[in-house]
């Protein structure tokens, strides 16, 4: 995951020749800037740093700067050079300023020091800052510590208080909620739920916790499958053994080990629960699944060992499921995330196909009304996309519209 954000920076990185006001270091869900942006930024927190040393808020973003630059530009492949990294030494400081602070525990809960492993992996941090955490806590910092707590206490009380209050301060823009809710109602009974990132699960936790929405499905995000704690809970959860996997057989397949490792159990918690399984559509497990088990059905990926007319389904969810018609305002304004528009590509990618199958069977009205809906999505995500991009997806729409 880490290569992979690394290969997407080196691709669109430019310079900066500037210098920077400080700027509040934002999730990468919400802006993603280039490498060098969080280069400037660590310089520009840090001089607000030498004026005044105990404003915290400086030394949180000076902490994501480091944090986020050093990951972009080479990661860390060992302790050594991860106790030895710049973002270590801010975190070093930050706990000599403010021991056992609220600051101190939020960091900590990001970026372990060797010496602090075991307590990082039992999530004594997270824990640990929810307890001493400010009720002005900024939308994003309580987000990411709802995250956490879900992954190192599933059964905690704390996880429906910190979504609640994520919900409550309107973290995720309303079409980000909207897009998960789709999928949310879309999923059979006591489903479970791969999604790959926050962007599709987080959200939908939201909507579970905070609103009780469809708290029948499992939301089981692909990442959390390295966490014991998480697992542990998973299993009592869904009534099925524990899976016993050793990591080290997964050598054999060098740097994709962990693919190789999460889609065993991914397969280990369908089969065994014997429950309905869906997949977000940017899950990238899927692709050494059984590709002839995993079928569109609208907005999620379902598997199934046994064909179906998944297209009926999907032509249901867009009839009868999804609240689509918020893509269609004409004056539809995006909010800052830059990841909104992709969230609205995946609709193009994934029901652009039902068109055609509309009118083949005379529903030519509803053909009609989804490309209109999916023609306003392309027009307002044409600025966010590269010209190729936008033309490979004008094109797709045009075939499914054409198709007889």
């Amino acid at each position: 995951m880490k290569r992979t954000i690394i290969l997407f920076l080196t691709l669109v990185c430019g310079t900066f020749a500037f210098s920077q006001k400080a700027e509040t270091i934002e999730s990468l869900v919400s802006k993603l800037n280039k490498t060098e942006w969080y280069a400037a930024q660590m310089e520009a927190w840090q001089k607000v740093i030498d004026e005044n040393p105990q404003d915290e808020w400086a030394w949180r973003n000076l902490f994501k700067a480091s944090y986020y630059y050093e990951s972009f530009t080479n990661g860390w492949e060992s302790w050594e050079e991860q106790d030895h990294s710049k973002t270590a030494e801010v975190v070093r400081e930050i706990e000599t300023r403010f021991p056992d602070s609220y600051l101190s525990n939020l960091c900590k809960s990001r970026f372990a020091l060797r010496a602090d492993s075991i307590a990082y992996e039992r999530g004594d941090f997270v824990r640990r800052a929810v307890e001493l955490m400010p009720e002005n806590a900024c939308a994003e910092d309580i987000n990411y510590l709802a995250c956490r707590m879900w992954i190192a206490d599933p059964e905690s009380p704390l996880v429906n208080e910190l979504f609640t209050k994520s919900y409550r301060n309107k973290y995720y823009p309303a079409r980000i909620m909207q897009f998960n809710r789709n999928m949310l109602l879309c999923m059979e009974p006591n489903a479970i739920y791969f999604p790959n990132g926050d962007l599709d699960s987080a959200p939908m936790k939201i909507l579970q916790e905070a609103l009780g929405e469809r708290t029948d499905v499992t939301i089981i995000n692909v990442s959390f499958l390295h966490a014991d704690s998480f697992m542990e809970a998973l299993y009592k959860k869904l009534n099925i053994k524990p899976l016993t996997i050793n990591v080290q057989d997964y050598s054999k397949y060098g740097e994709d080990w962990a693919r190789h490792y999460e889609a065993d159990i991914i397969m280990y918690l369908i089969k065994e629960s014997k429950r309905p399984a869906y997949f977000s559509p940017t899950n990238p497990k899927t692709t050494i699944l059984n590709k002839d088990s995993i079928y569109n059905e609208g907005l999620v990926l379902k598997y199934s060992p046994k064909p179906y007319d998944n297209f009926s389904v999907a032509m249901h969810n867009v009839k009868e499921v999804y609240n689509l018609e918020y893509l269609a305002e004409p004056d539809l304004v995006y909010d800052d995330w830059e990841t909104s528009g992709m969230t609205d590509m995946n609709h193009v990618t994934l029901l652009s196909n039902l068109i055609s199958k509309f009118k083949k069977r005379g529903e030519i009205a509803q053909a009609e009304h989804l490309h209109n809906i999916l023609n306003k999505c392309l027009y307002r995500c044409g600025k966010q996309f590269p010209t190729k991009a936008q033309e490979y997806f004008d094109n797709l729409l045009k075939a499914q519209i054409e198709e007889k």
